[in-house]
């Protein structure tokens, strides 16, 4: 506080103990006196001393921290002693301007503006980059835009399955791992992830296990957990990851149609970051917009992202997942029983963010992996592309063979993603998952 300056009647010490209103002794601001940069020279205390002085002399500004050494010294940051010089941690407001430490390197402004410290750059989720926005997106380990507050998804506890719990997101909008510890007993596998919330239109998009059975299975008609993935944590990142093997595979409730993602023969655009699975075959797409589980098989009412390794068989069934050869691994679409594919070697990546579109206007399929294009396929080999809106994660286009998923996150777009739109998502992700190789 300041408690009034007893100045003395010689102009000498007037001058030095600075009981003018523009130096050292400051306002009762914090800001650093009116102007000065750390006391009338940044020494921290008034012009000739910078010791912190006693009473008048150095205290550091309204409240006395500027003792006998206190905050006027000859050390970093703002002054002297790290804040600013008259306010250092002595004004009002502590910190040696109006906002943060003062500055660095003993050049505080000490105004009230102030130049300490730096504001942390505004959070960006893979929606926020893409110049268009998202039409949906789910992911596992963080917010996919700034705008998303919810939760990431939900567990369930295998061995009650009355009891539920939603893993919202920490302060930097990371999945909060505060809780699950407790709730599933330490132990990962006592639980699955009974939910993916939808962070465009949550409620109604929101993925949740398979309770169908389907023509060539799986059965998961028993409901409940029965295609549930378990709950996992990916050890490179400590984050949540999805992890299906079969039967695991997810659906909108009753496998609804999608909201506000378009279908038909609209342009659409799906963006998958995860972890392909070595020398596993895949059948079918691993997320995408198709017909219903128990509609027609119709060539072109399917387009799904594909990652997929082989073929099934000797006789290359199935279509969707024939890469060339039975060692290939590769990305694309699959589009119902015809497939627009990408052969990209006989080794596995170690993560694959996959970028797969269809654009009306060229009448193409577009496909880019890690931040390349590796394909430009007009007509698409379905010939139109028709595609239903019931969303399907982890089994094909009628929920048949599922295919395997590490999923990370996922987004839909209803536009074609530019170049620039795949770059800055590639660029976005290899920050947050900074400890991964794409």
């Amino acid at each position: 506080m300041r408690a009034g300056i007893v100045c003395s009647t010689a102009a000498f010490l007037l001058a030095l103990a600075g009981c003018s209103s523009s130096h050292g002794g400051g306002a009762p601001t914090g800001a650093g006196g009116a102007t000065s940069t750390g006391g009338d020279t940044g020494s921290g205390g008034a012009t000739n001393v910078g010791s912190g002085g006693d009473g008048n002399v150095g205290s550091g500004g309204s409240v006395s921290t500027g003792g006998t050494i206190g905050a006027g010294g000859n050390s970093s940051a703002g002054g002297s002693v790290g804040a600013g010089g008259v306010s250092a941690s002595g004004g009002a407001s502590a910190s040696g301007g109006t906002v943060g430490s003062g500055g660095a390197g003993g050049k505080s402004s000490g105004t009230g503006g102030g130049s300490g410290g730096m504001m942390a750059a505004a959070y960006q989720g893979p929606c926020d980059v893409i110049a268009s926005g998202c039409a949906e997106a789910y992911g596992m380990a963080r917010a996919m835009t700034s705008k998303y507050t919810g939760p990431l998804f939900q567990l369930g506890l295998t061995s009650d399955k009355s009891k539920t719990l939603d893993v919202g997101q920490t302060s930097d909008h990371k999945a909060d791992l505060s809780t699950w510890s407790s709730f599933c007993g330490g132990t990962q596998s006592n639980c699955v992830v009974a939910k993916v919330y939808a962070q465009i239109h949550s409620g109604p998009n929101d993925l949740v296990p398979g309770v169908f059975k389907t023509p060539w299975n799986p059965d998961c008609s028993a409901g409940g957990y029965t295609c549930a993935a378990k709950f996992t944590l990916e050890s490179a990142t400590n984050l949540p990851i999805l992890t299906t093997n079969a039967p695991a595979e997810y659906t909108l409730s009753g496998d609804g149609y999608a909201t506000g993602i378009n279908g038909g023969t609209k342009a659409l655009g799906i963006m998958y970051n995860g972890k392909p699975v070595a020398n596993q075959v895949y059948c079918c797409g691993v997320i995408g917009l198709t017909h219903k589980y128990n509609a027609t098989d119709t060539t072109g009412t399917d387009f799904m992202l594909a990652l997929a390794y082989g073929w099934k068989d000797s006789g290359g069934c199935c279509i969707a997942t024939n890469c060339g050869k039975n060692n290939t691994y590769c990305v694309g679409a699959e589009e119902e029983e015809n497939n627009d594919l990408y052969d990209y070697g006989t080794s596995p990546l170690d993560n694959a963010l996959v970028v797969t579109q269809f654009d009306p206007t060229a009448n193409a399929v577009i496909t880019y992996l890690n931040g390349n294009k590796v394909l430009t396929h007009s007509p698409p080999k379905a010939g139109k592309i028709n595609a239903g809106t019931a969303l399907h994660l982890g089994g094909g286009g009628d929920l048949s063979q599922p295919a395997p998923v590490r999923m990370r996150e996922a987004l839909f777009t209803n536009s074609v993603m530019t170049d620039s739109d795949v770059t800055a998502l590639k660029s976005n992700s290899d920050a947050f998952f900074s400890t991964l190789k794409f």
